[in-house]
């Protein structure tokens, strides 16, 4: 256990490493081990928690709820909120991600690119309304649009994820175990009529560095599909604040567009906060009356910041997710939306601006929507309320919810219900997409 004051001298106490060195590599191995170990003990000696769950299973969903529950000071008050420096905590976060794995050969490849944010892809928001946090938009397209006439644009990377099962559908005249196209993985078009998943991925907006912890996932939903799955690096709270979020997602998804990617050839997903970034992003398409993609397939959709149903308070709690009180400075709605402001009734009034909480929003006139769920999640009652708005308001939705999963638990690559969800998706992904020409060269059919 790691002690270090904050601005104001109160004590904050961190579980993880606060320093990058060999201790704290030690500290984090501890941490880790010591909750496989538990875990594994509990496993032979209890049973599984639930009959379809495997050993491993269990340790990654005790390593995640661990991770959540115990590597910031869940204990501090309210009223120390303004002197914690939350740009140390930014640092603290990203130096200590959550174990990762990257894709073997058999599985597929990814690769990273740079957006620059030069003058074809700044944007205007007009006057797209949306309170403070509409206001906080036009700000940040104001300050790329400053930025790109200075000659000094900002970039943030996007990663390209494409199949091995990808991969073999095309014949590249090159010898090796790994047969990648090198259009596979460019950020443009394979094709003019390509298809493509353009998905945000989760983590209360704080976590998630260069999506690494999505990858396998990816590869997963690429391989059910046959489609690359494309998914901008966004800047993370705390450091930065909603909606920079947001503002990344839609300069991403119009840069797309500059690059020849065809709205209907888009299929938009989104995990737990991912959707609500999704969602956040048609709201703004369709007030602006843009190109909208194909339709948008959401796993965990994170549509109420507030937190506010009822399955919040379930016992027992099978999820990963803890509940925590709002009181709390560290509470991921605080974290990602106003960190070192302290929480008050008028904050939670502003979450409920339907960019930063969809539930709350007009649902009238948006693509066709695919909603996953964990039946054991905390938010299923939230997304319940969400599909149920959706339906009254005209939408073509539909809702499936998986037996015992914990939230966006597409992060169990390995379980069968995280594959079916990725058949789901592909299914859903062609029935609403055109299937591509086949003049474009030479082609295998995928297996």
């Amino acid at each position: 256990m790691s002690s270090l004051p904050c601005a104001g001298g109160v004590p904050l106490s961190f579980s993880l490493k606060t320093h990058d060195s060999l201790l704290g590599r030690l500290q984090n191995i501890r941490f880790i081990a010591t909750c496989t170990m538990e875990t594994v003990v509990n496993y032979y000696w209890k049973g599984p928690e639930r009959k379809s769950w495997s050993l491993r299973f269990h340790i990654t969903r005790d390593i995640l709820r661990r991770y959540l529950t115990e590597s910031l000071p869940h204990d501090t008050p309210n009223d120390a909120t303004e002197s914690i420096d939350f740009g140390y905590i930014a640092e603290y976060i990203a130096m200590n991600c959550l174990p990762m794995r990257g894709l073997l050969p058999s599985e597929g490849c990814n690769w990273e690119h740079d957006i620059v944010v030069d003058a074809q892809f700044c944007t205007q928001y007009g006057a797209t309304g949306y309170g403070l946090s509409g206001a906080k938009l036009r700000a940040l397209a104001a300050g790329d649009l400053e930025a790109a006439k200075r000659g000094e644009p900002r970039s943030f990377s996007c990663q390209v994820v494409a199949s091995a099962r990808v991969a073999r559908c095309w014949v590249t005249g090159r010898r090796g175990p790994a047969c990648y196209d090198e259009r596979l993985l460019a950020l443009a078009p394979v094709t003019a009529d390509e298809r493509i998943i353009l998905h945000f991925h989760g983590g209360a907006y704080c976590v998630g560095e260069r999506s690494l912890t999505h990858i396998p996932a990816y590869a997963g939903m690429s391989d059910a599909s046959g489609l690359r799955v494309i998914s901008p690096n966004y800047r993370l709270a705390p450091r930065h604040h909603f909606p920079s979020q947001l503002h990344d997602c839609f300069v991403a998804y119009m840069s797309l567009l500059q690059r020849g990617f065809q709205p209907a050839n888009i299929v938009l997903a989104g995990d737990s906060a991912g959707g609500a970034l999704a969602l956040g992003l048609l709201f703004l398409l369709r007030d602006m009356k843009l190109p909208a993609p194909a339709a948008l397939a959401l796993i965990s959709p994170w549509v109420d910041a507030t937190c506010s149903g009822e399955s919040w308070a379930s016992s027992p709690n099978h999820d990963y997710l803890p509940t925590l009180s709002f009181e709390d400075p560290f509470h991921p709605t605080r974290m990602f939306y106003a960190p070192g402001r302290r929480f008050s009734d008028e904050m939670l009034e502003e979450v409920r601006c339907p960019l930063v909480s969809p539930l709350f929003g007009d649902l009238a006139n948006l693509p066709p929507m695919l909603v996953q769920k964990g039946c054991d999640e905390l938010l299923r009652d939230d997304i319940d309320a969400f599909v149920d708005k959706a339906e009254r308001s005209g939408a073509n939705v539909r809702l499936e919810g998986y037996d015992h999963m914990p939230h966006a638990f597409i992060l169990f690559d390995f379980a069968k219900e995280a594959q079916q969800a990725f058949r789901s998706i592909a299914s859903f992904a062609h029935a609403h997409t055109s299937e591509p020409a086949r003049s474009h060269g030479t082609k295998r059919g995928a297996d």
